[in-house]
């Protein structure tokens, strides 16, 4: 092989690696959020297409529940973090709203929504991990700064979610405590 070509192959080689191993850091709490909130579409899409209301206050029962107890099994006072799960919820069914409002004027004809129970599944263990993670960084001591708020704000950025749904989750999380 010759001198330049296997010089480029070792530096594309190194570079692959490197962004595996940048990679291979945990996502941010932003980043969880971010990824939760980007499956409202295919759950506005599949309760459009079974004539179902975006509102589910028995699911939504469930969903506080089951991250409750999570938040316990934690080390995270519940009645902290119960804001936070709400207001992700909240975030939720408005980018739920938005999208079924979209569609009343635009309808999307090229795109099916995912099956519910397959999303909600990915849902739950996105929630699990945003508590995990944010009662690791309580943990460490470490409190939550104004970089890292930008930081939130840069990472979660979904259609139809406003500024002001980011900011109302960034405060809730800000709230969290550890149980004594």
């Amino acid at each position: 092989m010759p001198y330049k070509l296997y010089t480029v192959v070792l530096l594309l080689a190194a570079a692959t690696f490197s962004a595996t191993a940048a990679s291979a850091s945990p996502p941010s709490i932003g980043n969880l959020i971010n990824e939760r909130l980007s499956w409202m579409k295919d759950v506005a899409g599949y309760k459009a297409q079974h004539h179902q209301a975006i509102e589910d206050l028995p699911q939504e029962e469930k969903v506080l529940e089951s991250t409750l107890a999570d938040a316990d099994s934690l080390g995270l006072k519940g009645e902290s973090v119960r804001p936070f799960i709400q207001a992700q919820m909240d975030a939720a069914k408005a980018i739920q709203y938005r999208y079924r409002a979209d569609w009343l004027a635009a309808p999307e004809t090229d795109w099916r929504p995912r099956p519910l129970q397959d999303v909600r599944t990915q849902i739950g263990q996105l929630s699990a991990r945003i508590l995990q993670s944010v009662a690791a960084r309580l943990k460490s001591g470490q409190p939550l700064t104004e970089q890292d708020r930008e930081a939130f704000m840069h990472a979660v950025q979904q259609k139809n979610l406003h500024k002001q749904d980011k900011q109302r989750i960034w405060e809730t999380m800000k709230g969290i405590s550890l149980k004594e």
